[in-house]
């Protein structure tokens, strides 16, 4: 079993991602199945004031990530 970090940030309109705001440890066999868990994660980005979630792998890049729209900010 791997650990993949799970996070929720604001990413700006130039691109720039600020500090999570959130961040879970998400333990899975593999990078299918965690992002699997992490879709399954319930997230109020407009609530929290955040625009994007992605999922870091044991390496440290980047392997999933979602985001909205800039034009609510």
């Amino acid at each position: 079993m791997q650990h993949y970090r799970f996070c929720v940030a604001l990413r700006r309109p130039d691109g720039t991602v600020d500090a999570p705001v959130r961040e879970e440890i998400i333990v899975a066999a593999s990078a299918p199945e965690a992002i699997e868990a992490a879709k399954r994660i319930p997230i109020d980005m407009i609530g929290s004031g955040t625009n994007a979630i992605y999922l870091i792998n044991p390496n440290g890049h980047v392997i999933w990530s979602l985001r909205l729209g800039e034009r609510w900010l």
